[in-house]
């Protein structure tokens, strides 16, 4: 859920908020979630070059490089895409402090990344893009990795069938990351938790900005359209395991999770579903809750030709 584009509903559970303040309290619970064997599994299938180009559809403030330029290791240049000014404006600002926590070098003039060992050297460019508008205008071409972190479930069918045939057509890997898949799991359990969900799960189906979008289907299409074009898909469990002390991030899902489902349910249900929050923020409040919230990664690697 960090990719922006014009839309204003969330890209997990009608969360409004796509600002920095809300990316920067997800951000823990984003590291921990990814499985960490797809980088790995991918290294040896990324074309060889004096640098690979990565392509992050949707980069908000530059996490997803923050997690996978390390991984991946050599010399990279990443092309960070968004449709938000002020995120962008943040992603330097957001991997300098990262790369200073890290051990890593910061060059502002040529924004690049540098570690001896392992060996990194990895360029930054940011660009201000609308993925909402059309995937026939993304930079694909000489791309050697195309990735995104939580954005898959807000697109529609058509734009990721679009998208994958792209890919495809000039044989580029992809890593999709944190992709939310419908599961969400509470501890203390109440009675009306499913309900809640069911109704934000449908919620999800609502125009993002892409058309209809695919919500907790989306891994399911991207593998089955993926396959189809010659792709060999592995994916991964990546939940959110969101512990009792992690209570700002608990109570906004919660809010939003209320949010969505006032939207989408029978107003009679309204009040009880409003009730649900009181009791689940309270819970919260008591040091006593965990939430489980089910993503999944993928890795698509084309075939041999």
């Amino acid at each position: 859920m960090q990719a922006r584009t014009s839309r204003a509903p969330s890209r997990m559970c009608a969360l409004g908020d796509f600002d920095a303040d809300w990316l920067r309290l997800r951000a823990p619970a984003d590291i921990r979630a990814r499985a960490p064997d797809l980088p790995l599994l991918l290294r040896p299938h990324l074309p060889k070059g004096p640098a690979l180009k990565v392509l992050d559809l949707g980069c908000g403030t530059g996490s997803n490089l923050r997690v996978l330029a390390p991984s991946l290791g050599g010399t990279q240049h990443w092309l960070c895409l968004d449709a938000d000014d002020d995120l962008l404006k943040r992603v330097a600002i957001e991997i300098r402090a990262w790369a200073e926590a890290t051990g890593c070098d910061w060059d502002p003039r040529n924004q690049r990344i540098t570690q001896a060992e392992p060996h990194l050297s990895c360029t930054l460019e940011t660009r201000r893009f609308d993925l909402a508008q059309s995937s026939a205008d993304l930079p694909i071409d000489g791309v050697g990795l195309l990735t995104a972190s939580a954005l898959l479930d807000l697109v529609s069918e058509a734009w990721l069938c679009d998208l994958v045939a792209r890919c495809a057509a000039v044989r580029v890997p992809m890593l999709m990351t944190l992709t939310y898949d419908g599961r969400v799991a509470f501890e203390p359990e109440l009675s009306f938790d499913r309900d809640v969900i069911d109704h934000v799960n449908r919620h999800q189906g609502r125009d993002k900005g892409f058309g209809p979008a695919l919500g907790p289907g989306a891994n399911a299409r991207l593998a089955a359209f993926a396959t189809a074009h010659g792709y060999w898909v592995e994916m991964r469990a990546s939940d959110w395991r969101i512990g009792r002390s992690e209570r700002a991030l608990q109570a906004a899902l919660i809010r939003s999770w209320c949010r969505a489902a006032c939207e989408q349910a029978p107003d009679a249900e309204t009040a009880a579903i409003r009730h649900w929050q009181r009791v689940r923020l309270a819970v919260v409040e008591q040091g006593c809750s965990r939430i489980r919230v089910g993503h999944r990664d993928l890795l698509a690697i084309p075939r041999p030709a």
